[in-house]
Formats: C-alpha cells, structure tokens, sequence
C-alpha cells in the first residue's frame, strides 16, 4: 500500500479507506454464511441487540425526565418557579406575571398538570440595544445584547426557566409549549408588558416569538355585580359598552347628555375595578385568564412572519423603547389626539 494511514501514532490500527471497504467486504460475506449455519445463534445475537436498543431508549427517556427537574438546580434557579408536573413540553404553559402577589394567586389557581408560574419582581431591565452596524459587526451587535440582558438577574431567572439558554440558544431546548405574559390590566402592567416583549424581541429569543410560542393574558380589569349575578369585563371601553348593552335606555356615544347618563348608569351597578391579579381570589383567576375554555389570549406575532423581514415593528420599538429621547417625543406629539383612555 503507497500511502497507510493509521488511527494514532502506535499504528495499532489501520484506518485507510480503501482497506476498510475490503475488510467490510469480506467480514460480512463470512459473518453472512455463518449466520446462516448457525441460526440459534443469530437468534441470540439479535435479541441482544434488541434488549441494548430498548435499554438506550429507557436510559434516553429518564435522562429527559431528570433533565426538568435536575436542570434548574444546576442553573441556580431561585425556588419562586411552580413548575408543572408534565415531563415534556407538549401541552405546557409557563405564566409569567408580576410579584409575589399575584404569583401566590395564580399558583393556587392553576392546574399543576400543565401549568407553570414564574414570578418576577418589579419592572425588568430595558434590554433595547440599537443595532450596531455603524460601530461594528452583528457578532459585536449579538454580545452586546446578551450582555445587557445578562446583567439582570430576572432576565437570567427567565432564560433558565425557558430552558433554551442565552449564547448557547437552541429553542428546541425550549421547556414549555406556551409562555404567557401575565401583567396586570393596568398602566404598570402595561409597562412590564412591554418591557418583556422588548427583551423577547431580541435575538436570538425572537425565533421563539416566530415558532408562535408567545402570548399575552388578558386579564379583566372590572367585575362588574347586578343581581348577584357578576360579569368580568377587561377594559374601560368594554365597561362602557356593556353599560349600554344592560341598560333600558339607549343613547349614542357622544351625544349631550352621554356622561351624565353613564355615570346614573354606574351608580347602579356594583363595579369592582381590580388593582392586580394578587387581588383576584384564586378561582376568579381560573375562570376569567387561566382556564383554556374561558380564557381570551393574544398571539405575538410579527406583522411579515419574521423579525428580519418585520421593519415597521422594529422602526416603532426603536422608537418607543429607544434611547433617542426625540423620535419618541415626536411619536407621542403625532399620537397625542388618537388616545381615547389615558390612565395616569
């Protein structure tokens, strides 16, 4: 042979191409023939490879059902997630919703089966970057970004939760089929909101936003009681029509007199404006925002499929969670007229 290439430097095995095609050649033409001669053997040669295949598979499966409930202590996950039972991420739904209070709410009333709650204190870290292309490369652009991400310890709470890892990123890794924002139906809640779907925007966590793995809770803000019986009712506009919807006289949005009818209109309901979800006992949030019969869920969705081929989304996020004060106040100057409820 001109030119033997070995599998280390003892050449105790020959690993040269042309030799291995040879050597399998003849091996399975003998091994063949004798199987063939000695068939109780070769009964027990498969059943030996059958019984290694389901061990593999057992030891496979129980490494993916530690894998939940192991990983989390590896990553120093703070023991505030209520995990769900469920082993794997079909069918799972992580809630992420604000402070303790409204934490303690949703863990009581969830199903454990297949419902996780993740409570995170306070407003999270703006993690806007601007693209950096004018002072360097994406890679450049992409370290940024996750270091600033990484510099909130609620932002690492919530990617170990996720399960998907931050430079590592592998959404097939991902550990729950649905992740629920969960806010209150307030200004603040609001502003969390916005804060989370801005840190889901990034890259490399937008591809869980494009494989539609995000949603948005709508939890009511009114509970409004007539007759003992109660109706849940998610924003002011809502509230308003319903006034009209119930009420024995009818009169146009707008009209004089409008105001002073819907307020004689309040006064006879008995209304109940919730100040957040800690206020809600647990089973009004089982049926108003948990429960996947009544529930109402918003879908995040990029308006063109992808982040990349998204410009206006990105051209308005820029804009809003920016750090160029000017653009923003140019926006709120042009949208000024457009707003129908300002909660202040």
């Amino acid at each position: 042979m001109p030119d033997p290439k070995f599998s280390s430097q003892t050449k105790d095995k020959l690993v040269s191409s042309e030799i291995r095609l040879i050597v399998e050649s003849i091996i399975n033409d003998k091994v063949s023939t004798w199987f063939d001669q000695n068939p109780s053997v070769a009964k027990n040669v498969l059943e030996k490879i059958t019984q290694a295949a389901v061990a593999r598979d057992v030891a496979r499966k129980a490494r993916d059902s530690v894998r939940r409930k192991g990983s989390f202590e590896l990553s120093g996950l703070p023991g505030k997630l209520a995990d769900c039972q469920i082993q794997k991420r079909e069918g799972t739904e992580l809630f992420i919703v604000e402070g303790d209070s409204a934490g303690g709410s949703a863990k009581q009333g969830r199903v454990r089966e297949f419902q996780a709650v993740l409570p995170l204190r306070g407003k999270i870290l703006n993690t806007f970057v601007s693209n950096a292309k004018k002072n360097g490369s994406e890679n450049e652009y992409q370290n940024k970004a996750l270091a600033k991400m990484m510099s909130s310890n609620e932002i690492v709470t919530l990617i170990n939760a996720l399960g998907t890892g931050s430079k590592d990123f592998n959404v097939e890794n991902l550990r729950y089929d649905k992740i629920v924002i969960m806010t209150d139906a307030d200004v603040d809640g609001s502003h969390i909101r916005t804060l989370l779907l801005t840190f889901f925007n990034n890259s490399p966590f937008n591809q869980l936003i494009e494989n539609g793995h995000l949603y948005l809770a709508q939890p009511p803000l009114f509970k409004v009681t007539k007759a003992n019986k109660s109706v849940y009712i998610k924003d002011e506009k809502s509230l308003e029509d319903h006034i009209l919807k119930i009420s024995d006289k009818k009169i146009k949005k707008g009209s004089p007199g409008f105001e002073k009818f819907m307020q004689e209109q309040r006064e006879k309901l008995s209304i109940q404006r919730f100040k957040g979800l800690g206020e809600m006992n647990p089973e009004e949030l089982w049926q108003t925002t948990l429960n996947p019969e009544n529930r109402t869920m918003l879908k995040v969705q990029y308006s063109k499929g992808t982040k990349e081929k998204s410009k206006e989304d990105q051209k308005i996020i820029k804009i809003l969670m920016g750090d160029e004060v000017a653009p923003r106040k140019e926006f709120i100057t042009n949208k000024a007229l457009d707003v129908a409820n300002l909660d202040i």
